[in-house]
This record gives C-alpha cells, sequence and structure tokens, in this order.
C-alpha cells in the first residue's frame, strides 16, 4: 500500500526539481540554490519511506570542507544533501540516469570518467574550486556500493583536492536501519540490480531509516591523502561495526552508483 502514494509523491518531487532547477537556479546565488537543495532532498528521503536523523554538527561544519563517506546506495547523496548540500563527485554514467541524472547535473555534481586517468587531475581542479567558493564537497572513496557487510579500501587520489587547499576532511557514517534495527536488504544495490528495480523494493519496505553522523574532523594539513584516507576508512568502519575489506575492488560486484 505504501506504494500508492509513494510514486505520485516521487513523481511530483522530480516534476518539481526539474522546473527549480530550469527556471530559477540559472539567475538564484549560492545561498538559494543549497537551501533549494537541502529542503528537495529532505522531501525525497520522506517520499521514498525513510526517517532521517542527522548529526547537528554537520550542517554547521560542511561549508568549504569535504566530506568522505561510506557507500551503500543511491539515496546516500540525497541522504546528505539533506543534511548539508554539497557538490557530489559522481560517476558518468549517474550522467545519463532518467530525470535523476539531470537533477543531480544542474545540482552542481561533478562527474568522473572511471576509465580515464587523466580525468582525475581535472575533476580535482573543479573540487577546487568548489571549496574555494565554499561548497561542501563530497565523496564515496570506495568508488562502488557495497553489501553493507565491510567497508572497502578508500581511493585516496580525490583527497588530495582537500591537501592542495588545506581544507578539513568531514569522515560522515551513513548508517541504514530497518524496524528492528538491521540492515536493510532493500537498499543494497549491487551487481545487476536497475535503478528502477531497486528504487521499488525501497518505496515498498516500511520502518526504514538513516543516520547521517560526522564521525571525525581530519585536519589535512601537513598530511598525505593516503595517510587521511586511511584514517577516515578507519574511524567509519569502526562508527559502522563493520570490518576493512582487503578485497581489492576489481573483486566485488560493482554497481552504477
Amino acid at each position: 500500500m505504501s506504494r500508492l502514494w509513494r510514486l505520485p509523491a516521487l513523481l511530483a518531487l522530480l516534476l518539481g526539481g526539474l522546473a527549480t532547477e530550469a527556471l530559477l537556479f540559472p539567475m538564484a546565488g549560492q545561498a538559494f540554490r543549497r537551501r533549494a537543495i537541502g529542503i528537495w532532498s529532505r522531501a525525497l528521503v520522506a517520499a521514498c519511506g525513510l526517517k532521517l536523523r542527522a548529526d547537528p554538527r554537520l550542517a554547521r561544519l560542511a561549508e568549504g570542507r569535504l566530506i568522505v563517506a561510506n557507500h551503500l546506495s543511491w539515496l546516500d547523496i540525497f541522504s546528505i544533501n539533506a543534511v548539508a548540500p554539497a557538490a557530489f563527485v559522481a560517476t558518468s554514467d549517474i550522467r545519463r540516469w532518467p530525470v535523476i541524472g539531470q537533477l543531480v547535473a544542474m545540482a552542481g555534481t561533478v562527474f568522473i570518467e572511471r576509465s580515464r586517468r587523466r580525468a582525475v587531475h581535472a575533476v580535482i581542479g573543479t573540487m577546487r574550486e568548489r571549496l574555494r567558493a565554499g561548497w561542501p564537497v563530497a565523496i564515496f572513496p570506495e568508488a562502488m556500493t557495497t553489501d553493507g557487510t565491510q567497508v572497502l579500501p578508500f581511493h585516496a587520489n580525490l583527497i588530495e583536492a582537500a591537501c592542495e587547499e588545506g581544507v578539513d576532511i568531514l569522515a560522515v557514517a551513513l548508517v541504514y536501519s530497518d524496524r528492528d534495527g538491521r540492515r536493510p536488504e532493500e537498499l543494497v544495490w549491487i551487481g545487476d540490480t536497475t535503478f528502477l528495480a531497486n528504487l521499488w523494493r525501497i518505496i515498498g519496505a516500511r520502518g526504514l531509516r538513516v543516520e547521517v553522523d560526522l564521525v571525525r574532523t581530519l585536519a589535512s594539513t601537513g598530511r598525505g591523502r593516503h595517510d587521511l584516507a586511511s584514517e577516515a576508512r578507519e574511524v567509519i568502519s569502526r562508527r559502522l561495526g563493520w570490518p576493512l575489506a582487503d578485497t581489492p575492488p576489481g573483486t566485488v560486484r560493482r554497481s552504477r552508483a
């Protein structure tokens, strides 16, 4: 029964988001765009049936800083945006998603071609521009969604943007649970599952919750990107209660996130 009202609510949100970005964003300032993204993201998370709980420090500290988080679902982007609207670095595949791809592109997402090594340097340059402009920038260093049982190795390349700008890194844990406090299988998005199939499972579930928790603030001054990536991974792993995976990323099933 939950799908009967959630689907129309999501459709209305998508159409409203497209209209707002197309008509108002071109002439609006950064403050307006960030407020609009935050309001819209909170509405989307709620329309998908998730109750959001957020660490209030994240919204206060995020401006001009790099957010580093674990990655389980496509909802991760909107859960963070609901608290601290940020410029995300995401795979270029997302840009081709129906409607959602256009929305996240217009919201300032920085897209990266994973198959092109040289693309990383251009993305780091764009990230630095966003940070200097006061935008929070958010990345998922695992570079893929997981099954929610372990934390994959963190890629350190994009953390270089924070090192070069001398800004703090905010290690954030995204904690999803169902009504019994367990990891919700509905959110797991790996392998060949399509976006629409995963969305259908999520909006049919009940009692889902997401917590956006600021675990630690890491000063980047005088530290290397690999050291920072390692510490962020360890503190997020402890907060989640998941082990650190030794499995190289190439052997884990990739998602389209």
